[in-house]
């Protein structure tokens, strides 16, 4: 199932449209039961965590290579996570304690309770889905260029195991209905960042490069205007060869070109991550073994 987000680690397929009904059904019974008050007061600590998130984000790099040479994605993204949950966990107690706690005291009778609870839960439940995507979608955008980065420095003959289900989980949620509709309104355009992204990295290699452009679709999407000047780009250039994919994500001008419908319509269905595997490696025995490289020494 291409649209399972753990690509076959569980017993059972979990894609996203399922992850999504699940915790529907999950707050919707907690409405039934203890009402939604308190649900509306924490989707606005979530919102005031999520945007502290999103301020962060593209700063901690250069605030982190104070301390630590080139700081990995993985640990940019769970930094930013973590500050995000920091923030909602510490407003949501402040106003569980002078807020929910006495309006709860006072309260005399079950208040947005039972059937109307179960039916105005539908309001934080559909904001948790979305920043849940979104969340995974920027996920997914880092740890696949990581991934991609890391075959592309491979050498020659090596083997290397299939992409792990979290660097594919841009594959996952283009393949899943809801996750797909998610990709299209994220306002962080994680979805085209990271499909461009992981073309500038494999076009580090000339014989990736001419692998991707054997293919009629992503031949389109390289020729595209904007991509070929971004690939030359002297700033861009540096970032691919530092291997700073959190500052090539949020390089002003992919921004730009990301946000490009007309980019967007090329990119549409396009198997992003299978087609940059496919220009590096050939698949042998279940494991994929590195094809002859030319690395471009600008880069």
């Amino acid at each position: 199932m291409e649209s399972d987000l753990f690509n076959g680690a569980l017993p059972f397929p979990i894609n996203f449209t399922v992850l999504s009904i699940s915790l529907i059904i999950l707050i919707a019974l907690i409405a039934f039961l203890r009402g939604v008050i308190g649900m509306f007061f924490g989707l606005g600590c979530m919102f005031v965590g999520a945007y502290c998130g999103y301020v962060i984000y593209p700063r901690l790099p250069e605030l982190l290579s104070n301390f630590i040479e080139s700081p990995s994605p993985l640990l940019v993204y769970a930094l930013t996570v973590i500050s995000a949950f920091c923030v909602y966990l510490f407003l949501r107690l402040l106003v569980g304690a002078f807020i929910i706690s006495p309006f709860r005291k006072k309260e005399r009778k079950p208040l947005l309770r039972g059937p109307i609870g179960m039916i105005l839960s539908l309001i934080p439940a559909s904001a948790l889905i979305l920043v849940l995507g979104i969340a995974l979608w920027t996920a997914g955008t880092l740890l696949s260029v990581d991934y991609t980065n890391s075959g592309i420095s491979a050498q020659p003959g090596t083997s290397q195991e299939v992409r792990p289900f979290w660097a594919r989980w841009n594959y996952a949620l283009e393949r899943d209905h809801l996750g797909h509709i998610i990709g299209k309104i994220d306002p962080l355009s994680s979805r085209a960042k990271g499909a461009i992204s992981n073309f500038l990295v494999a076009l580090r290699d000339d014989s990736a490069g001419a692998e991707l452009s054997k293919k009629p679709k992503v031949s389109r999407v390289l020729r595209a205007k904007g991509i070929n000047e971004l690939a030359n780009d002297p700033e861009v250039s540096e970032l691919l060869r530092k291997g700073d994919h959190v500052g090539l994500i949020n390089h002003p001008k992919l921004k730009i070109i990301a946000a490009d419908p007309e980019i967007n319509k090329l990119l549409n269905d396009l198997p992003v991550e299978k087609i940059v595997d496919e220009s590096i490696y050939e698949k042998k025995e279940g494991f994929l073994i590195r094809k002859e490289s030319r690395l471009r020494l600008d880069q």
